[in-house]
């Protein structure tokens, strides 16, 4: 299995009904694409780099929304070697201002497809479980067992009033 985009691959994945058939499926993409074994590792948490670079997508990031699958200028994949400065402790990236390695970053994010500077956003901030919950089923199955949970949203509770119980 080859995808271009990061984000069609995962989407093939999870479209699997079971788990098993998610890890075989994972397995069958795996071998033609080199980069699948860390983003998945680092995106939930399993290990954790240090980006030097904040949370979430910076503000000044400018995507372009209106732009079909398959279409970005580059891809999570392609981008790659220049990702891994981001997160290598000798590396010439990390040698640069912080507001240097930001623009760097900001670039690479803009020539991606939006959906892959989503999911590249989330693999940064470990939180690709977000993305992707069905996942979280798949990763005793891989070997992770210590992995950064996914935000579990709680209904908020309201009061009512007297004077609200009675109209």
């Amino acid at each position: 299995m080859k995808f271009r985009q990061i984000n069609e691959g995962f989407d093939w994945v999870l479209k699997a009904e079971t788990p098993d058939e998610q890890v075989a499926r994972l397995k069958q993409w795996a071998p033609t694409n080199q980069t699948l074994v860390p983003i998945v590792r680092i995106g939930v948490g399993a290990e954790k780099p240090d980006w030097g670079l904040p949370e979430g997508m910076p503000t000044t990031t400018k995507l372009q929304k209106d732009i079909p699958d398959g279409m970005g200028e580059t891809t999570l994949t392609l981008e790659w070697r220049r990702i891994r400065q981001f997160m290598e402790p000798g590396s010439n990236m990390k040698k640069l201002p912080s507001w240097k390695q930001e623009m760097n970053w900001v670039q690479i994010l803009e020539g991606l497809h939006h959906a892959e500077a989503t999911v590249l956003t989330a693999i940064k901030d470990g939180k690709l479980l977000d993305l992707y919950p069905k996942m979280e089923a798949m990763l005793p199955l891989l070997g992770i067992t210590e992995y950064n949970k996914p935000a579990t949203t709680k209904p908020k509770r309201t009061r009512k009033t007297k004077a609200a119980a009675k109209v």
